[in-house]
């Protein structure tokens, strides 16, 4: 990382200028209430915000592990492909052909939407694209192996007149589906704990899992449809419920993500079963009244009353979650205003969606480094948010504070750097090779 040489120390321009906020200087040690999680005791933040001349050993980057997420993705990539192969055995290579172009389309609006969700700590890309296999490999094969056994197996117990494939549908295809969907959510939340910090992150993982085994699924279903049925299957599918099994899976990310908001760790273990259950009734509701549909008219109210509806509350849903982590943001970097590591200014700025992609327009004036710089700035002040948080739920212990310090450090360097090209751009200087 670019380390400011001393003319840019000396230089007052980017002390005095309005469109960024000024340097912190670090006053009396924080003395929080009781109770409330201490700042770190790191050494003090300089008048430029550049790192210590000698770096402590705390500072360097951990090494991510991604072997779960490897042996994720080379398993659900394989299963996910030996799946459409025995497709298009059954079918022909053409129809699986035309079957992934069509299927293509529910891939990019529900992954549009998620990356939507996903921009204010976007989450490691391995990992997202391990739970999109998890769903579209892992998840569909063992559907397809159990759908057919425990649906008749549940149904003779419920209902002993239902046929076989009403019952797999019902029955099966809701609890085996919810189920593995449901276990590569929990896989992630237990596995990469430090990767969940709560609903939004829920929503997101919950997401990809149930996009994957959406996307398969489809392939399957528009494989398998030919002529006027072809069309019928695609726009039931792809354009009036391509949010469906999204629907059905977003209450188990909820309910972790509400539990990786708990004091208790194990919290989980009882508001996971919670989730999974809403889950389970959303997707034995859809299965089951599409038996009954004799009109256009009930096709019509199905749709409106079980996929739409609860597709627009979950939206609103949303949209209150990202403002609740907003404010979650602000409150927990404002620990940091006191001990003279953030300012005010800067905490209103990095826990609003809208000022930081000001932050990183007006860094883009200063050239591409810059604007890189500013946004390693602002995902370094996020995560450190969420690492206090786990401070106050206790989660992590003696890890939170390394992350804390870790990220301290990354924040002051990228806003140095910043400042620094600032600087530079003023006196027509040149930083690391680029005005």
């Amino acid at each position: 990382m670019y380390q400011p040489a001393p003319v840019y120390q000396q230089a007052p321009v980017y002390q005095q200028a309005a469109v960024y906020p000024q340097a912190p200087v670090y006053r009396q040690p924080y003395q929080p209430a009781a109770g409330v999680p201490q700042p770190v005791q790191v050494a003090a933040p300089q008048q430029w915000m550049a790192p210590p001349a000698q770096q402590v050993p705390w500072t360097a980057k951990p090494k991510r592990r991604i072997v779960l997420e490897v042996l994720v993705v080379v398993l659900g990539g394989l299963l996910a492909s030996v799946f459409v192969a025995l497709t298009a055995y059954v079918t022909s290579g053409s129809a699986v052909g035309w079957a992934v172009g069509l299927a293509l389309v529910p891939l990019v609006i529900v992954g549009a939407v998620l990356l939507w969700v996903d921009r204010w700590e976007p989450e490691p890309r391995l990992l997202l694209i391990a739970g999109l296999l998890w769903g579209g490999g892992v998840a569909v094969a063992v559907a397809s192996l159990l759908n057919s056994v425990v649906g008749p197996a549940v149904g003779a117990a419920i209902d002993p007149d239902i046929d076989p494939g009403s019952a797999a549908a019902v029955y099966g295809a809701p609890i085996v589906e919810e189920a593995m969907k449901g276990l590569g959510i929990l896989l992630i939340f237990l596995v990469r704990r430090r990767q969940f910090n709560g609903p939004v992150d829920g929503v997101v993982y919950a997401g990809v899992v149930a996009l994957g085994f959406a996307v398969v699924e489809d392939i399957q279903y528009f494989a398998l449809s030919s002529g006027e049925d072809l069309g019928f299957v695609f726009v039931m599918r792809a354009l009036l419920s391509p949010f469906g099994h999204l629907i059905f899976s977003l209450p188990m990310g909820l309910a972790l993500g509400i539990a990786s908001r708990r004091v208790s760790r194990h919290a989980w273990v009882w508001i996971f079963p919670i989730g999974y259950l809403v889950s389970l009734g959303l997707h034995m509701a859809w299965n089951g009244s599409l038996m009954f549909v004799s009109s256009v008219g009930d096709l019509a109210a199905i749709f409106v009353l079980l996929n739409w509806v609860p597709l627009a509350l979950l939206t609103l849903l949303v949209v209150w979650l990202r403002r609740r982590e907003s404010a979650l943001i602000a409150s927990r970097l404002r620990d940091y205003v006191p001990g003279g590591w953030l300012t005010e200014p800067e905490v209103q700025t990095l826990s609003s969606m809208r000022a930081s992609r000001a932050a990183r327009r007006w860094a883009s004036g200063l050239g591409a480094a810059a604007r890189s710089s500013m946004r390693a700035y602002q995902r370094a002040a996020v995560r450190l948010a969420y690492a206090r948080q786990d401070l106050y739920t206790g989660h992590a212990g003696i890890r939170a504070r390394e992350d804390e310090m870790t990220l301290l450090e990354e924040m002051a360097r990228a806003r140095s750097d910043v400042v620094a090209r600032l600087a530079a751009q003023s006196h027509g200087y040149a930083v690391g090779g680029r005005a």
